[in-house]
């Protein structure tokens, strides 16, 4: 018993002694991060992969390596406060395979065009570059690709996978509830390939999106549009040296001299000692400024991002799952904002597919009471779509890229039934019931002809809310709303002529337009608080976030590969299995639109 006991107080210290390191060196790095800034230097931005809509809310350990990983949001403010601030003498974008929705690549080009009208120089350079890493450097002053590398410029596609086949095989079938045609999610799971209005709707984004890209690059680079397409069509791999010839960037160079070059010219006034200050990371920029600038007074507004698939908790987001958006983390966030004198103002950024219906209403229930409060404008960045939308139709006034995806106003359910996997597995299955319907829903075998009715009705009520939301909230008749309902998807600018949205604009438009309807000063800069707040070190403890081993060793998958979207199929049948009978009803984009 005595060492029962003399374990557990040994324990007890070293947990003390960890906490305290672990503060210690918080501290230490706090400290360290923000430490002066030279007087004079280059901000480097990293852009590199699945460019998130805001920082991470988990708590970060101290002994992690710094994360060099910015949002977008990120990126925004930190270009709008290198274009005022006079330290900062240009900007480097070092663009590393960018594979991002097309919005978010929009507003990237004009958070650049602003620093530029600042009179600020901002370069890109290139690394591992597609169209999309051409796309958003054409944006800036000058364009140097890695010399050695190569540029893959082959156009845009949209892959859409059906697993209906590969589920048959397994001896699982779906039964599916769809309002419409054109609210597609439940094809993965009920054909062997896309719909005619599925192809339609994916052909359309695919032709906007086509128009910008190459409209943008062919305009800033100077090539006429049938020779740049020709390159997609017939050279699509270039070397460096090839794409400089073709005027697709303006100089070759290898990464480490480039650097080196920058660090001579912008560090002349500096010691041997003090050359690697030339060049300051976004992230340690970030960390040593007032985030994201400094207010003109003491009013302020609350950004508000819902980011990711919508669920109703943070439990039915599985480890395999990107990080979603649950009803917990959006009603901590509004009653913070609302009791918060100095907030006047609420900006909902949004870059969210949809989800789980009642999650979404839930949520709009919980902003249409909010704005009785303060003011609430809708900001969608790359998607705000299906439940996305729903959640938008809570402002006052709702703003969208050219290029968002949106609308998807509709709803789907699916119903497995696994009776041939039983019969291949041989799993003898006997009921004993108490009620004519008690085994009518069970994932063993399908839905009668009743229960299929039932199954419709009920998902059919889902879809008339979502109808009348709509109708209630955008001031249009029934009519015009069945008119770009039924899951119909459009994008940003296509949405304000159907009356879905309000205007075109970014987040920079969102926030003036909240300081005008609080009926605060526009011509002075408020200060922005950023919600969910990050997580504390006594919530990481405490299990508010993934374990330890996890963290140190989880295994992200590429978001948008193949092996994502299968785990994230995966993680949607898990959650059918828990649900009553099976049966899981959705208001959510059914696919993922990237130039690659």
């Amino acid at each position: 018993m005595a060492k029962k006991k003399i374990g557990a107080g040994k324990i007890g210290c070293i947990v003390v002694v960890l906490l305290f390191l672990v503060m210690a060196i918080g501290v230490y790095r706090l400290y360290t991060a923000q430490k002066s800034l030279p007087e004079e230097f280059v901000l480097k931005i990293n852009v590199a992969g699945d460019i998130m809509e805001a920082a991470e809310t988990r708590f970060s350990l101290p002994f992690e390596p710094q994360s060099q990983e910015l949002s977008l949001q990120d990126i925004i403010f930190l270009l709008q406060r290198a274009g005022d601030d006079e330290r900062v003498k240009s900007v480097l974008l070092d663009i590393n395979g960018v594979r991002t929705g097309s919005a978010k690549i929009q507003q990237i080009q004009r958070a650049i065009e602003r620093t530029r009208e600042s009179g600020k120089l901002v370069n890109a350079f290139l690394r591992n570059a597609g169209d999309q890493d051409v796309w958003l450097a054409s944006a800036c002053d000058a364009v140097i690709a890695e010399r050695g590398n190569f540029l893959l410029l082959d156009g845009l596609k949209a892959e859409l996978l059906f697993y209906t086949g590969t589920l048959e095989k397994l001896g699982v079938s779906f039964q599916a509830a769809q309002w419409s045609a054109w609210k597609s999610g439940v094809e993965p799971f009920t054909r062997l390939g896309a719909s005619p209005e599925l192809k339609e709707q994916v052909e359309m984004m695919l032709d906007s999106v086509y128009a910008a890209y190459t409209g943008y690059v062919t305009k800033r680079r100077e090539i006429p549009l049938a020779a740049y397409e020709s390159i997609i069509n017939e050279k699509t791999v270039l070397s460096a040296e090839q794409a400089k010839k073709l005027g697709i960037v303006d100089e070759t160079s290898g990464h480490w001299e480039y650097l080196e070059r920058l660090k001579k010219t912008y560090g002349k006034g500096m010691s041997n000692d003090d050359d690697e200050e030339v060049l300051v990371s976004g992230a340690r920029y970030k960390a040593a400024v007032r985030w994201p600038y400094e207010p003109e007074n003491k009013e302020s507004i609350a950004v508000i991002t819902a980011s990711g698939p919508i669920v109703r908790s943070a439990d039915d987001m599985t480890a395999a799952s990107e990080q979603g958006f649950d009803e917990e983390m959006l009603t901590s966030s509004v009653q913070v904002a609302l009791d918060d004198e100095s907030i006047k103002a609420v900006v909902l950024r949004i870059d969210s597919p949809g989800g789980d219906a009642l999650a979404s209403a839930n949520m709009l229930q919980i902003l249409d009471s909010a704005r009785v409060k303060k003011p609430i404008v809708a900001s969608m960045s790359s998607v705000a779509a299906s439940g996305g939308y729903m959640i938008a139709l809570a402002a006052d006034s709702i703003f969208a890229e050219p290029l968002t995806v949106t609308g998807s106003i509709g709803v789907y359910a699916l119903k497995p039934e696994i009776s041939k996997l039983q019969e291949k597995i041989a799993l003898k299955r006997e009921v004993i019931t108490r009620g004519k319907n008690a085994d009518g829903f069970t994932l063993f075998k399908p839905l009668d002809e009743r229960g299929m009715a039932k199954f419709m009705e009920t998902t059919g009520w889902i879809y008339d809310d979502f109808l009348a939301k709509v109708v209630r909230s955008r001031k249009m008749t029934q009519r015009e709303v069945d008119a770009v309902a039924g899951g119909r998807v459009w994008m940003g600018e296509a949405a304000v002529k159907n009356g879905l949205v309000d205007r075109i604009g970014g987040l920079q438009d969102a926030l003036l337009a909240a300081q005008v309807l609080a009926g605060m000063d526009s011509t002075d800069v408020p200060g922005v608080k950023f919600y969910p707040e990050p997580q504390g070190l006594m919530e990481y403890l405490l299990g508010g976030g993934p374990g330890l081993s996890s963290r140190l060793f989880g295994r992200n998958l590429p978001p948008g590969s193949l092996a994502d979207r299968s785990m994230q199929t995966l993680d949607l049948l898990m959650q059918l299995e828990q649900q009553p009978g099976g049966m899981y009803r959705m208001t959510m984009l059914p696919f993922d639109l990237r130039v690659e």
